[in-house]
């Protein structure tokens, strides 16, 4: 495929106004995936090896294309028309076929890609079309539409490039928001395929959508690790000891200034790294404000700086290491606790224990250890 991919002529539009998206921002230089809508797309397309490609462009100020080799610009329209013509008309490369692309749909399928590229060149269509369904209810006035029927139109478009500058030509007038129209207009002359594409694959025309766009695919992912560990002591009577939230009968006894719950210490200061912020010694030293405390308000603490900056729990990954209590005996309450106190699903939550086979002062049962890792998102 990648060397059919070389001798197919791909056009990415990038030549709009952007006066839907922002008065003040173009579009191009928006972020995705920490990299503009343009740089994107054709580092997406370079490492599907497509050497002729054109973008259609009016502003080309701050996009740093220059960064890529080979690459064809071509001024456009005033109309997504006019810039189709001008990237036809107006290219150095020759090839048979063309596949046309919006910028401002950044989701490629490099999969979808070869399924167009295959109906035009084994299939012999003369116009390859993507669409998806509508699930939505649709209205027009007061009155429904039958979504059953409806097909919501996307790019990239294959065609036989020959016929749709020929078709582009004979309709010099139309102003056109989609080229596949040239061929549906004319359905009972062309061999038209469209072609079902169910991955997400949304047209970015208003800033909210690039920024929900972002947040889905988790643009913004923190990690950050946290650790504990406590000085404990054997005891021939029970003692409760707090393993993440949690009271537990246990013959040791945790020796620590606040609560001594590892679990909740090493999840706070997970957190914390996290975002960026210091150890929980720093927020919570021993002082005696903070003797015997509460560690669950240490972990509300972390929470509520998440919170501020819009962050969720993605995942959180717990280690213990210890020789008593055994943990096994009370790991659903453990995970039940944190979800609560995290308000994540337990599905995200992972918890492992393990004893240090009686080597070192955790194995002679001397200290309890926790590894907290985390991420936000």
């Amino acid at each position: 495929m990648t060397l059919i991919n070389s001798n197919i002529h791909f056009v990415l539009l990038a030549g709009g106004n952007s006066s839907r998206f922002s008065s003040k921002t173009n579009k191009l230089l928006a972020k995705f995936k920490n990299k503009n809508l343009l740089t994107h797309n054709i580092e997406f397309l370079k490492q599907l090896k497509f050497k002729k490609i054109t973008i259609i462009v009016n502003n080309l100020k701050g996009t740093n294309i220059n960064i890529f080799d080979d690459l064809e610009v071509i001024k456009g329209g005033k109309t997504r028309s006019e810039s189709v013509k001008n990237a036809l008309k107006k290219t150095k490369f020759k090839s048979r076929y063309v596949l046309i692309h919006d910028v401002a749909r950044p989701l490629n399928s490099e999969k979808l890609i070869k399924k167009i590229i295959k109906n035009l060149i084994e299939k012999k269509y003369d116009c390859v079309i993507p669409y998806s369904k509508c699930s939505d209810t649709v209205i027009i006035n007061q009155d429904n539409l039958d979504r059953e029927k409806l097909k919501l139109i996307k790019t990239p478009q294959g065609f036989i490039k020959d016929k749709i500058i020929n078709l582009h030509e004979k309709n010099n007038k139309k102003i056109l928001t989609d080229d596949s129209q040239l061929f549906r207009i004319e359905k009972n002359k062309y061999k038209i395929k469209y072609i079902l594409d169910n991955e997400i694959n949304i047209k970015i025309t208003y800033k909210d959508e690039l920024e929900s766009l972002n947040r889905l695919i988790g643009n913004n992912i923190l990690v950050g690790i946290g650790y504990d560990i406590h000085k404990t002591i054997k005891t021939t009577k029970s003692h409760l000891i707090k393993l993440g939230g949690v009271k537990i009968k246990s013959k040791v006894k945790v020796i620590s200034h606040s609560d001594g719950d590892v679990i909740l210490h090493a999840i706070t200061d997970s957190l914390l790294g996290a975002l960026s912020l210091r150890d929980i010694g720093t927020y919570f030293p021993n002082n005696k404000k903070n003797f015997n405390r509460n560690s669950i308000e240490f972990l509300k603490y972390a929470l509520t700086k998440m919170n501020s900056k819009k962050m969720n729990i993605n995942n959180i990954d717990i280690m213990i290491v210890s020789e008593e209590p055994k943990i096994n005996p009370h790991y659903e309450k453990i995970v039940n606790s944190i979800s609560k106190l995290l308000m994540t699903s337990k599905k995200n939550i992972t918890i492992k224990a393990t004893t240090n086979e009686k080597s070192g002062l955790i194995g002679k049962g001397d200290f309890i250890a926790c590894w907290s890792n985390v991420s936000i998102i």
